[in-house]
């Protein structure tokens, strides 16, 4: 059995072989073109496909007869569906055995799809656009005759202007005012003194993993440029910030000093040994 980690290239390599494919597919929806290309590698007569634990399942663009070498899909947030089924493909779909899928939309080929972090105003999208995201968007000025419906799977950050319709989440949506500036980190963040010194007041940072809190920063700095806080993972701070960090945060695992965190991993990697 072969267990995929990793992204397209790895697909296109040849270097795999299948008997049943089990998909650890993270850094992207799974698409016609992914699935296509492994199938490609299946050899005749074997067992079927098995997708599982994706956050999206792109199912536009795949045929009748593709769908039907599928045999299960597990552990997904949201299966897309081609808003235009071609003859058979509900047929062939309502064949697929389904476990813990959290919903199912139909959506039009001309969505447009971004993956990672990605900023968007009016002047990024089109009338009655459907926009796709994967990973962390900050969304603002998009009026609300443009008709712009979202799926998001990750972290929205709405701000008042944007009047889009979120039609499916897999993460968290945060509603900020429209004079809020996004700082962004990828895996982390480090806010320390300097880094205070040079934001505007009304920032918002956000990490897509931790956000850690140097000691030489204090509430009094954090009230003064009234910075606010969006974290998937932990906030790592001296205690005494705590109260000033829960009042002003959205979306965090939790709030920790550094040595509870220390504390927390050495107890994750005990577990794993």
């Amino acid at each position: 059995m072969s267990e995929l980690y990793g992204g397209l290239s790895a697909l296109k390599d040849g270097t795999f072989t299948f008997d049943e494919v089990l998909l650890y597919y993270t850094d992207m929806p799974l698409s016609a073109f992914v699935f296509e290309t492994m199938i490609n590698k299946k050899k005749e007569g074997k067992n079927m496909a098995r997708i599982m634990n994706q956050p999206t399942v792109d199912l536009r663009g795949f045929t009748p007869e593709a769908l039907r070498k599928i045999k299960s899909i597990t552990n997904v947030a949201t299966v897309i569906l081609p808003e235009d089924m071609p003859d058979g493909f509900s047929e062939a779909y309502m064949q697929i055995k389904k476990m813990n899928i959290a919903g199912e939309i139909r959506v039009p080929d001309s969505a447009q799809f971004f993956n990672g972090d990605v900023t968007l105003t009016r002047n990024d999208v089109t009338n009655d656009s459907v926009i796709m995201c994967n990973g962390m968007a900050f969304v603002s000025d998009i009026p609300e005759d443009m008709n712009v419906r979202m799926i998001i799977n990750g972290t929205l950050i709405k701000s008042e202007s944007a009047f889009i319709t979120v039609t499916s989440i897999n993460g968290t949506k945060v509603e900020v005012s429209d004079d809020v500036k996004p700082v962004k980190g990828k895996a982390q963040l480090t806010f320390d003194k300097n880094f205070a010194d040079n934001i505007e007041k009304k920032t918002i940072l956000v990490a897509c993993g931790k956000i850690y809190i140097s000691d030489d920063v204090t509430e009094e700095m954090l009230s003064e440029k009234q910075v606010k806080f969006v974290s998937v993972g932990k906030i790592i701070a001296r205690r005494e910030l705590h109260g000033y960090i829960q009042a002003n945060s959205d979306a965090v695992g939790k709030v920790l000093t550094a040595e509870k965190a220390k504390k927390t991993e050495k107890k994750k990697l005990f577990r794993w040994k």
